[in-house]
Parts: structure tokens; sequence; C-alpha cells
């Protein structure tokens, strides 16, 4: 006969609860990692497979699909909680600041001709540091060293200029793999067995 530990009980429900009630943002990570691996992979094709020279502005597709799609995700978020931790204030701010400088960054690196040798280890630089924070806030170690991982991915992507310049958009992809879609897996994978 199993027997149950009154105490334990309580405790594991009650973690549950309070997870449950804390605004979490756990899909903007897989959203926004799915979207820039995905926009840079196709970019990163077009351009060294296929020689297509119209390709070099597809990365913007992101920003297109995947503001509206954050709004709504953390629409439904506030919704369902009703409230907002200074933590997820944190977290909402540094991604802001994050996406706001990579989006205005990677524009004015394009129309400065400059796109091919700052704009995506800057991106990539960039989402690593968001991540890390995150991460640090959270108390999440796999977001923090997924972190660490991308910024070094995107420094050591200032490395490929000249005729590698092209394999930033891959090593931006992977930084997006890396710092976004794998943490934010595993975060979300945590909150739905309520560690």
């Amino acid at each position: 006969m199993e027997q149950f530990d009154a105490l334990d009980v309580i405790a594991r429900t009650r973690g549950k609860v309070e997870m449950d009630g804390k605004p979490t943002g756990e899909n903007l990570f897989l959203l926004w990692g799915g979207l820039v691996a995905v926009f840079f992979l196709l970019q990163f094709v077009l351009w060294e497979w296929l020689h297509q020279d119209w390709c070099m502005w597809i990365w913007t597709g992101a920003v297109v699909i995947g503001w509206p799609w954050m709004i709504v995700l953390l629409r439904k978020d506030h919704r369902r909680t009703h409230l907002r931790t200074h933590a997820s204030k944190i977290i909402l701010d540094v991604w802001i600041f994050v996406g706001v400088a990579c989006f205005v960054g990677g524009l004015a690196f394009g129309f400065a001709d400059k796109f091919e040798t700052f704009a995506m280890p800057f991106i990539g630089l960039l989402v690593g540091i968001g991540a890390f924070v995150t991460g640090e806030v959270n108390r999440f170690r796999p977001k923090i060293i997924g972190g660490i991982v991308g910024s070094a991915i995107g420094i050591v992507s200032f490395l490929l200029q000249g005729d590698c310049w092209t394999w930033q958009m891959f090593a931006l992809a992977l930084v997006s793999i890396v710092s976004l879609v794998i943490p934010g897996y595993l975060y979300k994978r945590s909150l739905k067995n309520g560690v």
C-alpha cells in the first residue's frame, strides 16, 4: 500500500498553483527563436547556394510575423494571470530593448552598406545577452548557458568577413537555436512538470 506524505503533497500542489499564477512568457523564446532561425536559414540558403540577390531583406519577415504574434501571446498571458511581477517586467523590458536594437541596428547597418560586416554578429550578441539576462532573472541555468554560448557565437561571427560573410546568417540562426529555442523548450517543459 502506498503512503502519502501530506506535507509533500501540499508542497507540490502549492508549487504548481504558484507557478500557474505567474506570467511566464514561455512561448516567446520558442516564437522568436523559431522565426529568426527559419528566416535566416532561408536567407542563407537563398543567398549562398541559390545566389538570389533579392533575399537580403527577407529577415524582416521575422519581425513582421513576430511582433503581432508576440502581442497576442503577451495579452493571453496577462489575461490568464492578471498580474505582472517585477521579474517579468525586467525580462519584458530587456527583450523590448533587444528587439528594437536589433531591428534599428539591422536597418541602419543595411542602409549604411555595413549589413554584411556588423548587423548579424551584432544581433547575435544582443540575443545572447538577452537570453543570459532572462536566465539570470528566472534562475534557469539552460537560458544562462544558452545566452553565454549565443553571445560567444555572435562575437566569433564578427570574424566571418569577406567571402565568408554569408555564414554570419547561418551563425545567427545557430545563435537563435542555442539561445532561444533549446532553452525555451526546456523552460516550457520544466513549467509543465511543475519544477
